[in-house]
């Protein structure tokens, strides 16, 4: 794309826009403006022709293959060394991944490339595009509006929404949305294939809300991969009268002090910090190759996706769909704001101690401007302020103490039965499904140990509730998940946390298909 066509950007004053030289060739701050993420043309990856002498095990060019940063622990040492493997077998260009265990940072790992063509290393603040990984994220902020009173699991959507309960919408409920039962698993599939329209928030909400059931709630369990953000969007905004990404804010952002890492929409301002994405084609051909999944709706299916990977591919990397507020699908996150996410899910809403100090930058450093309103966005918060009583929401003291003086995004004592639709939540799940109430159930030996959302790409986040236990890995080659199943794997079983099933089915050389 010519820069002209994007208008001035600034590459800001950080280091992105100085000489970089590591090892895959010089990029001054002029020549990056060519080769970053003004880049929508994304063809298949060859990282081992990038990455010279990794594949021949040069200790140099390992070394710089792996951003420099502290060794945590014995794992982490362990897993940079599996991915000097990888990225010798041309299966990583750029990949993060953060891990807390029992509460502390025990790897934070950032290494490879921004981008095909972008040779800039992979930093500990660069903002992975993940795909489904945002519903998680999306999911977690409707149960903060129920774990503070603003909202009832078992309402109504139409009570709260005024509107959605036209062509057959009035009796699904809160609990339908995020248990992907509501019968609306095909809605919004164009906006893929219609970049304005996912540009545009308001016509999306406008969309959802005039669209029609396949199925009678509660019946069905059918992957909402697209219409699931829109529909937790339109609930959060009516249900809070404020605006999605203000309550992002509130809710996750400032309270976890994760600013400038976590985005569902960017704003100004963060360009030079993006991966781009690229893809396997040896995975795709393999996507092609697998069976109709009934798990899936009919517009989803594994045969029809891999042939629009490449479309998705420089969709997702443009800058206009990634300014885009898409909660389905356009997160844009460092791995380790999506570990201390979940690190804080996993202990029910503490958060956790800041995040390692010797991580440069540090977490919550970078300059934060959360997304600016366009005109339409502006006047749709405005309308639904005007409908809501906004002082219900509370003020802007983000993460509060518990009786106990602890700082806490949830306070609720059942928050894992919710997220996880068991329990006194158990009547809210179809029973024996894949996912609770907005996250994917992880399953081990041991039973249900957790829960977290993975995406298109290979890239997850999820955690153990026991072993106190969460893990973020975000890449940037769209894959079937043979990655990030070998790095589950291996930080897994070194800390003595089981492996969810998902992740077990990944031995050496062996693949499985993963869509959501």
């Amino acid at each position: 794309v010519p820069l002209g066509a994007l208008g001035a950007i600034s590459l800001g004053a950080k280091n992105h826009s100085l000489v970089w030289d590591y090892g895959y060739g010089s990029v001054s701050g002029a020549v990056s403006s060519d080769h970053c993420y003004l880049h929508t043309n994304v063809t298949h990856m060859e990282p081992a022709e990038l990455y010279g002498d990794v594949k021949n095990g040069s200790a140099l060019n390992a070394h710089q293959f792996i951003y420099d940063s502290p060794i945590h622990s014995d794992v982490e040492a362990k897993l940079r060394q599996l991915l000097i493997r990888l990225a010798a077998d041309n299966k990583i260009c750029g990949i993060q991944v953060c891990a807390y265990k029992d509460g502390e940072v025990v790897i934070d790992t950032a290494a490879g490339m921004l981008g095909k063509d972008d040779p800039r290393p992979v930093q500990l603040d660069s903002l992975f595009p993940v795909f489904s990984v945002t519903k998680g994220v999306a999911a977690g902020m409707l149960h903060w509006l129920v774990d503070n009173g603003k909202l009832n699991l078992e309402e109504n959507i139409a009570n709260i929404w005024p509107g959605f309960g036209i062509n057959g919408k009035d009796l699904i409920k809160v609990h339908h949305v995020l248990n992907h039962t509501s019968g609306l698993h095909n809605a919004m599939s164009n906006t893929i294939v219609d970049p304005p329209l996912m540009s545009d928030w308001n016509a999306c909400l406008n969309s959802i809300q005039t669209s029609t059931p396949e199925s009678e709630p509660g019946h069905k369990l059918l992957y909402h991969y697209s219409s699931f953000g829109y529909l937790c969007g339109g609930i959060i905004e009516h249900a809070s009268g404020k605006k999605f990404q203000e309550v992002l804010e509130e809710a996750i952002v400032h309270p976890l002090n994760v600013e400038g890492e976590l985005y569902i929409g960017i704003p100004p301002g963060v360009e030079s910090r993006l991966a781009s994405l690229t893809f396997d084609t040896e995975d795709l051909k393999a996507r092609e190759r697998t069976v109709t999944r009934i798990d899936l709706p009919s517009t989803f299916q594994p045969d029809r996706i891999a042939k629009l990977i490449p479309l998705l591919a420089n969709l997702f990397s443009s800058l206009e769909v990634r300014r885009a507020i898409v909660p389905s699908a356009n997160g844009h996150f460092s791995a380790r704001a999506l570990a201390r996410y979940y690190a804080s899910l996993a202990a029910g809403g503490i958060v956790p101690p800041p995040h390692s100090p010797s991580s440069k930058p540090l977490l919550g450093s970078n300059p934060h401007i959360p997304k600016s309103a366009s005109s339409h966005y502006e006047k749709r918060g405005n309308e639904v302020a005007a409908s809501k009583d906004t002082s219900k929401t509370g003020d802007h003291n983000h993460s509060t103490c518990h009786k106990d003086g602890v700082n806490r995004i949830f306070h609720g004592p059942n928050v894992h039965d919710a997220f996880l639709g068991v329990g006194d939540y158990g009547s809210l799940a179809l029973p024996g499904g894949a996912f609770g109430l907005g996250f994917v159930r992880n399953c081990s030996k041991e039973g249900v140990t957790g829960f977290g959302h993975s995406g298109l790409g290979g890239s997850t986040g999820f955690c153990d509730i026991k072993h106190k236990f969460s893990i973020a890995v975000l890449v940037n080659t769209i894959s079937i998940g043979a990655v990030t199943g070998r790095i589950v794997q291996l930080v897994c079983s070194e800390l003595n946390v089981p492996v969810p099933l998902d992740f077990a089915q990944f031995a050496e050389g062996e693949s499985y298909i993963k869509l959501n």
